[in-house]
């Protein structure tokens, strides 16, 4: 194919399909005796015209002037062929008109593409009038990003200097970057505040938000653009009618939709100036970098993994050298800087767990399925049945829902802190759902499944997220990645994780400090110090020593408020109490003991000794031991209390211990407390409750 043919066949209608009429392709222009500040076009006369030099292509914008020029070789050359000669009728060009332009080289196969800075790089075709006269504009009208003010969205000092050094990166011309942020450090509002500033600094004007999964879409849209900024953002996946210069929002599946045409061809290639590429490390849903390779923009990748976890394609495709991300925020740090919080890591080991039903192990084929489910959350099918049974053995599940009630994170008034249960597929979300309601059914509805197969399964996540019920999640696949839950306490691991990549995003769904938690009444004692993981070695395998996570050296179970009121009134029992003092303490335990729940399979295993404290006719002084440790980590069983309520009855219980032991110092530190809580409700004295009670609030401030 000469270069007639490959301009026929190959070019011409490329460029008619990124949207060129004619009108607006000018071919063998004459760069010489042409008028290109007067938009006056001179072409070649024939084969021998030799009075000048002669441009392939001359694409013009819409008011006929010059916005670019394509070299066309012919199919069977490199395309690089023509470099020196497109140079040649750039000078021509910018020393009539004093504007730089950029320029295409091609043979019809591949295009190098090379800007009015001369970086260059293939791109995988012609770019719409519309986009090179946007960019042209952008160029024309470009400042210095590392002039630009950075904090407006981030505060944070390290989120400053991750956006600064980002901007350094790209202001040295480079079009691609790796940022490595910890799970709850910020990723979204960097990647929002740098949007921002190259938006400001007029380096870009179109920006694609790709996620690969609906809630992270979602997020993007909700708590990256529409939370930072003012105009209206595109989403594809609702197929928009038209596509406006501005912000966009998508997942990577939408993308790729299509078997003839796919979505993203209804864009031309340089539509977009800015991709940001959420969980960049997930290229399963890109396996071919169609999407990447298809599009030319600045690209920049997000990623939560760990840099020893990242595999090496994932820091190529963004431009990185070794296993180095162009800006790296790892977990150590962020928990030193306290942005995040540490685990606690708890790993519980039993024959049942162990060995499962017929003492099988995980084969290298059940390991490698696994692994794949780690690179693909929806991919939710065991890997066979020997697996299968272990699984969804009765006895196994028991142990895994027993052990959470046991030594889970609870908030004040008793409830489970919130939980993502990390189940190996539908069906196994299910049966633990199941023992749930055997073994506790007073939890009820605060055990629910969020399973993407499930229809509106989004309303139980918003549930999850914003309300107090339900507080344990059920999750195959959707509560993995990306959903930003601050409050989330206890993670239980209920299957084996292999991959790294897999395992650091799940244990992300706990870092989230209390400054990012607004509903500290669901945390325990109202503060997080930390998030539990409690690790069930099914089949043999422990996630926390897989993966070299620090084993907490002691598994001890996070005490509630009404817990901790319990083991109060307990240890009054040792001190020196009047008749009546001692007869108040025991009938206010026998009260909480009474009130347990007897369905509860858990609560029928001590019904002994329930008995025997609720009968009254026993000393309870002679059973303090048993009612610590027997009855007290059912307290948190029975139903949930106002966790403000319980939080003040603790504090009382304190005072009037402290009242026995003579300790003034705490008495009048807890005193000075309650009375600012007085002094608070006094402030509602409209409220009938509150004047019904004045008097007795009063004596409050009457006490010395």
């Amino acid at each position: 194919m000469d270069e007639k043919q490959t301009r026929e066949q190959l070019i011409d209608k490329q460029l008619k399909s990124a949207g060129w009429i004619k009108n607006y392709i000018k071919e063998e222009v004459n760069s010489i005796k042409s008028n290109f500040k007067a938009k006056e076009y001179v072409l070649s006369q024939g084969k021998n015209d030799d009075s000048g030099r002669f441009i392939d292509y001359l694409l013009l914008a819409e008011d006929n002037s010059s916005i670019a020029l394509v070299e066309a070789k012919k199919s069977s050359v490199s395309e690089d062929k023509g470099r020196a000669q497109a140079r040649t009728y750039l000078k021509d060009i910018e020393g009539q008109t004093g504007e730089r332009m950029p320029v295409f080289l091609t043979n019809g196969i591949k295009w190098l593409f090379i800007d009015q800075d001369g970086v260059e790089r293939h791109v995988s075709g012609p770019f719409s009038q519309a986009d090179l006269m946007r960019r042209g504009e952008l160029y024309r009208k470009k400042r210095d990003p590392t002039k630009i003010s950075i904090d407006r969205i981030v505060d944070r000092p390290r989120s400053i200097l991750i956006v600064k050094q980002l901007m350094e990166h790209i202001e040295k011309g480079h079009r691609q970057a790796l940022v490595s942020m910890a799970t709850g450090t910020g990723k979204t509002r960097v990647a929002m505040s740098m949007i921002d500033v190259l938006l400001r600094a007029n380096i870009v004007r179109n920006v694609l938000f790709i996620a690969d999964r609906i809630a992270l879409a979602n997020q993007a849209k909700t708590n990256g653009y529409q939370e930072f900024f003012q105009e209206a953002v595109v989403d594809l996946r609702k197929s928009p009618s038209s596509f406006p210069n501005g912000l966009y929002v998508t997942t990577i599946q939408t993308l790729r939709s299509g078997k003839k045409d796919r979505y993203y061809a209804k864009f031309s290639p340089g539509f977009f100036d800015l991709i940001i590429f959420d969980e960049a490390h997930r290229s399963i849903y890109d396996p071919n970098r169609e999407v990447y390779n298809y599009f030319d923009a600045i690209k920049i990748g997000l990623t939560a993994t760990p840099s020893a976890e990242e595999t090496k394609n994932t820091f190529e495709l963004f431009g990185c050298e070794g296993k180095k991300a162009t800006v790296d925020y790892t977990y150590d740090e962020a928990i030193r800087d306290e942005s995040l919080v540490p685990y606690n890591a708890q790993i519980i080991d039993t024959k049942v767990l162990s060995l499962g039903i017929e003492g099988t192990v995980l084969s290298k084929q059940e390991k490698l399925q696994l692994i794949k489910q780690g690179e693909n959350p929806d991919y939710t099918q065991l890997p066979g049945g020997t697996f299968a049974r272990v699984f969804m053995d009765d006895k196994t599940n028991e142990i895994i829902v027993r052990e959470f009630l046991n030594r889970c994170y609870r908030s004040d008034e008793g409830k489970p802190a919130k939980t993502i249960f990390f189940c190996a597929n539908i069906a196994h979300a299910n049966h633990i759902k199941r023992i749930f309601n055997k073994l506790d059914p007073t939890l009820g509805n605060e055990v629910q499944k969020i399973l993407s197969d499930e229809y509106r399964y989004t309303d139980e996540l918003t549930r999850f997220k914003l309300d107090s019920e339900p507080r344990i999640a059920l999750s195959v696949g959707v509560l993995d990645t990306g959903v930003d839950i601050p409050e989330v306490c206890n993670l239980v691991f209920a299957k084996p994780v292999f991959s790294g990549i897999r395992f650091w995003q799940m244990l992300g769904r706990g870092t989230r400090n209390l400054p990012a938690c607004r509903h500290k009444e669901w945390l325990p004692n109202r503060e997080k110090n930390d998030f539990l993981i409690l690790d069930f070695t099914i089949g043999g395998h422990s996630n926390v020593k897989y993966h070299h996570l620090k084993e907490a050296k002691e598994s001890k179970a996070g005490t509630d408020a009404l817990t901790r009121i319990f083991l109060a009134r307990v240890e009054l029992l040792k001190k020196n109490l009047s008749p009546s003092q001692k007869s108040f303490i025991e009938n206010k335990i026998i009260e909480e003991v009474d009130a347990l729940n007897t369905e509860s399979f858990i609560v029928r295993e001590k019904l002994p000794i329930i008995k025997k404290v609720v009968s009254r006719k026993f000393d309870l002084k002679a059973y303090i031991e048993e009612l610590k440790t027997e009855i007290a980590p059912l307290i948190a069983l029975n139903p949930g209390k106002n966790p403000l309520v319980t939080s003040f009855i603790l504090q009382a219980e304190k005072l009037f211990s402290c009242v026995l032991d003579e300790n003034m110092q705490k008495i009048y530190e807890i005193r000075e407390d309650v009375r600012e809580k007085m002094q608070n409700i006094l402030q509602k004295s409209h409220l009938e409750s509150v004047q019904r009670k004045r008097e007795d609030i009063m004596k409050v401030f009457q006490e010395p």
